[in-house]
């Protein structure tokens, strides 16, 4: 099974495709706790992936789109 999630924001470059899977990584340095989020969801995202037995990982098309993609094995 894949699920796959567009997201139509500023764009993640190539180089931090991978980081963004990271805790407590943002793209976005002028970003903080408070004005967006702390870091986590896409780690979170990953862990519960790969607990099942499955992947996440960032496709971009070509900025700006970007897309996640999770994929789990059939039951």
């Amino acid at each position: 099974m894949r699920l796959a999630i567009d997201d139509d924001g500023p764009g993640i470059p190539a180089e931090e495709r991978e980081q963004v899977f990271d805790r407590f990584h943002r793209t976005d340095g002028a970003r903080d706790r408070r004005s967006g989020g702390a870091g986590l969801g896409l780690a979170i995202v990953r862990a519960i992936a790969e607990a099942h037995s499955g992947s996440a990982e960032c496709a971009t098309p070509g900025p700006p789109e970007v897309e996640f993609r999770m994929t789990l094995p059939a039951a």
